[in-house]
């Protein structure tokens, strides 16, 4: 054989036949030319020459399903050095020693490695100690597909991937790991992939480890662009996190996962995703179907935890399992998503848990915080968001932690960025333990929307609006708030504003607190609570109904420009009425208290229903000669009379102005009493 090849030229050598051959007879070729093969090859023995896809473009390699390489030593088993090179391996490969299985050194373009086919799962790659592929330099393009197995053992110790393409900067790199296949790695990540990498699984990817070493199932490293798409069936499974990475310092960044439904992302000892980050142009986008967990039992376990930005769809559920804290070293908390800003999309389930028995730590929903701060006077707290944060909970999605908040908003303030949660139609938040659903504890400017169920029954609170500009919104008929709201604290400002739209109805038993502006513009609202520090109430529209004695307590101020007023079952005390357009008080068994009277417009036309005895309003003070309470006397009717008043025992009050015949009746009465009078007179 050796006389043959000799006689072709070297041309002729790179458009040869392929030659399958025997172990045997490779061996002896190899002794024969005192080196390792460094052409294409074909193997279906028992070979243990280590094997060389050279410099000649297109070189393919190929083992049938009952060959074998095992190579021992340091030595690479099959070293790639041409570009377009193909190796097929339908057999088995193993280094037993401290080499690679396959590497690359030369950045070689355009390679292709098939491990088994979509008819032999049971084709294998094993390195016992060293990575088992490497792509060693940059730029440089390869394509891995895996029908069987591919384990990197790391018997003596740990670090080695089945798959380091971490070094490839600009080329493709690509990782296909198909239905049935198996990628694991001891002690190790399983996958890193290069820069805009691609990694398609729909079989199992999976690190173990036994020391407590960072062997996560996927780490991006500090390589930008990279995407991995968890097909149905799929599943990842980190050692520690399921897939991790991220930049050393504040760059731009960007990572993808797509979770498909039927797929799995697990973090055994961390989180299902972690990204570090550092600013806004750092940012993760997540596309979940399927399964997402975190489990921490020595630290942190968050199902998504992501320093930067995050761009989130979760129809699936993503869940926190545990996390760890040792007495005395602080509250852990688990978190089903953690995120340093960007946009949260819910028509899942997102929540924390806590393992039974564990003390030290708190399921919380969703976190929107910055990073942790580890050093100066700031130490232990968080940093402020890195860009804005909105949360869409969407018809069917949960949001839920078991002792803690639903939502907890943090860090530190004064950075100006801008929260949003939108509870829609359909959309559940549930907080747990002691601390409201939706609790912020710093200063960003928070709306809230809310459509659809807010349970802080657990607490008692359903939302603490902290110390920005909040706003809370109740949108539509469905919306339901279970416990008290916390408007404003410190140095910020809250306002309530009702849009329950026409012939809705939203009632609420629990209390508004630091409420700067309520505002009723729609549908009817029914508050049977006891509120107390509400600033303004403004009439717009629709119906504002109070069960009960001082259900707003009797600091706030009362502007009428539209809608009514009803007060049932007591009276209600109010720092001053203005009456900015037209509208009504109904008053059922109880009257309104006024401290002071505001402006009156021109125009405007109150209507006041009254039921029962006792006075409609009264004013502290003789307003008799305010000419705004006289235009306000002028624009008042009362159950559809002109109104008067009358200034007694410090109050100044309206009522209705007697009907004709009431006066007759009354003279009448008066009369009668004279003739009386009279007759007694002249008897004695």
């Amino acid at each position: 054989m050796a006389h043959l090849l000799s006689r072709r030229p070297a041309s002729d050598l790179r458009r040869a036949p392929v030659f399958r051959l025997s172990g045997l007879a490779l061996a002896a070729l190899l002794l024969q030319t005192g080196a390792a093969s460094a052409a294409s090859f074909d193997l279906c023995g028992a070979v243990t020459a280590a094997q060389t896809l050279g410099s000649g473009s297109g070189q393919t390699g190929a083992l049938c399903a009952t060959g074998t390489l095992t190579v021992g030593g340091s030595t690479v088993a099959v070293t790639v050095s041409g570009n377009n090179a193909t190796l097929n391996n339908l057999g088995s490969i193993v280094q037993t020693g401290t080499g690679r299985v396959i590497r690359d050194n030369t950045g070689v373009q355009n390679l292709v490695i098939v491990n088994g086919s979509a008819s032999n799962s049971t084709a294998s790659m094993r390195a016992q100690d060293a990575d088992l592929i490497q792509m060693n330099k940059s730029p440089a393009s390869v394509t891995l597909t895996n029908w069987g197995s591919m384990i990197s053992t790391n018997a003596s110790g740990g670090g080695n991937q089945v798959v380091d393409f971490n070094a490839i900067g600009s080329g493709s790199n690509i990782v296909n790991n198909q239905a049935g296949a198996l990628m694991l790695a001891y002690e190790a990540d399983a996958i890193r992939p290069g820069v805009n990498g691609i990694v398609n699984n729909a079989g199992t990817i999976r690190s173990v480890t036994t020391t407590g070493s960072s062997s996560d199932g996927i780490d991006f490293q500090g390589n930008s662009g990279i995407t991995f798409n968890n097909l149905s069936g799929g599943l990842l499974e980190g050692g520690r996190h399921g897939v991790t990475g991220g930049p050393d310092t504040a760059i731009a960044w960007t990572g993808t996962i797509n979770n498909a439904a039927g797929a799995t992302i697990r973090g055994m000892n961390g989180a299902g995703l972690n990204f570090d980050g550092f600013n806004a142009l750092q940012v993760i986008t997540v596309r979940n179907a399927g399964l997402i967990t975190g489990n921490g039992l020595t630290g942190d376990g968050d199902g998504v935890d992501v320093d930067g930005p995050l761009d989130l769809v979760n129809s699936g559920t993503i869940r926190s399992i545990n996390a760890f804290s040792p007495l005395g070293s602080g509250l852990a908390f688990s978190e089903g998503i953690s995120a340093g800003g960007g946009t949260i999309r819910n028509t899942g389930l997102i929540e924390g848990l806590v393992a039974a028995g564990n003390t030290n730590a708190m399921g919380r929903g969703i976190s929107l915080v910055g990073n942790d701060i580890t050093s100066g006077p700031n130490t232990g707290l968080r940093e402020a968001l890195y860009a804005n944060a909105t949360v869409i909970n969407g018809a069917g999605g949960v949001i839920r932690g078991s002792s803690d908040s639903a939502i907890y908003i943090g860090g530190l303030g004064g950075s100006g960025k801008l929260v949003r949660i939108d509870n829609q139609v359909g959309g559940t938040l549930i907080g747990g333990g002691t601390a409201a659903a939706i609790r912020s504890a710093s200063d960003y400017d928070t709306t809230i929307v809310n459509a659809g169920r807010i349970d802080g029954s657990a607490s008692g609170v359903a939302i603490d609006l902290g110390a920005g500009r909040s706003t809370l919104v109740v949108s539509g008929g469905q919306a339901v708030i279970l416990g008290d709201v916390r408007g404003a604290s410190g140095a910020g400002s809250a306002t309530v504003r009702f849009e329950v739209g026409n012939g809705n109805q939203f009632s609420y038993a629990g209390a508004f607190s630091n409420v700067n502006q309520m505002q009723v513009e729609s549908g009817r609202v029914v508050l049977t609570g006891e509120s107390r520090n509400i600033g303004t109430v403004t009439l717009d529209g629709g119906v504002l109904e109070l069960q009960g004695d001082q259900r707003l307590g009797a600091a706030g101020a009362l502007e009428v420009n539209g809608g009514t007023l009803k007060v049932s079952g007591g009276n209600q005390s109010f720092a001053s009425l203005a009456l900015l357009g037209s509208g009504a008080f109904e008053l059922d068994g109880g009257g309104l208290n006024f401290a002071s009277l505001g402006s009156v417009v021109a125009g405007g036309v109150l209507q006041v229903t009254q039921v029962g005895a006792g006075y409609a309003l009264r004013f502290a003070g003789d307003l008799s000669h305010d000419a705004s309470f006289l235009s306000l006397v002028a624009a008042t009717k009362i159950n559809g009379l002109a109104a008067t008043y009358r200034f007694s025992n410090g109050f100044t009050t309206l009522g209705a102005v007697p009907e004709p015949s009431t006066y007759a009746m009354l003279l009448a009465g008066i009369a009668v009493l004279g003739w009386r009078l009279r007759k007694r007179g002249a008897a004695v």
